[in-house]
């Protein structure tokens, strides 16, 4: 009977109301880690002064903006091809109506970037060509770098500076 008594006057642990909401609110998570990462985890926090919940709200706000980036990196490469592949064909044609020897002596093409700047005849690698002879003449700005690229793309390295004698290449700018 004794041990009867004991039972019946202990009493149940009850929960306030607000404890109740902040639990609901607030629920707890556990996590399992081995001892070097629960060790380096421990360093990291004490040097970091902040809290194991503190520590996890930041990187998932971190993680989310990177997760933001990574869907308009995706998104960015999943272009229309034939977009990309029109523009690359519009590139060429210029490029190849740029370097038809045309009163180009009198008015060479200027550069869309920088103002007043005559673009320069250059000779440059095509990088996607099955050609013998990979070398294309092209134009290149001598301020700003920019060129009129080809649909096989130019390899930027290697353009080189074509002196007024057709084919005759430099190394450098006269200036």
């Amino acid at each position: 009977m004794a041990k009867t008594r004991k039972m019946e006057s202990k009493k149940a642990y009850k929960k306030t109301p607000s404890r109740k909401r902040y639990e609901e609110q607030h629920p707890t998570m556990s996590i399992r880690l081995n001892v070097e990462d629960r060790k380096c985890l421990k360093e990291y926090l004490s040097s970091a002064g902040c809290s194991l919940a503190d520590f996890v709200k930041q990187h998932l706000r971190r993680e989310k903006s990177m997760i933001e980036k990574r869907v308009e990196i995706l998104a960015s490469r999943r272009t229309n091809p034939s977009l990309e592949d029109r523009l690359r064909c519009l590139e060429d044609l210029v490029c190849q109506v740029i370097c038809l020897p045309v009163g180009i002596g009198e008015y060479p093409p200027t550069c869309p970037r920088c103002e007043n700047q005559d673009l320069r005849r250059c000779e440059g690698k095509v990088t996607d060509s099955k050609l013998t002879h990979p070398w294309v003449i092209t134009w290149k700005c001598p301020g700003c770098g920019f060129f009129i690229d080809t649909y096989h793309r130019i390899d930027p390295k290697s353009l080189c500076w074509l002196d007024d004698a057709p084919g005759r290449r430099i190394a450098k700018q006269k200036t």
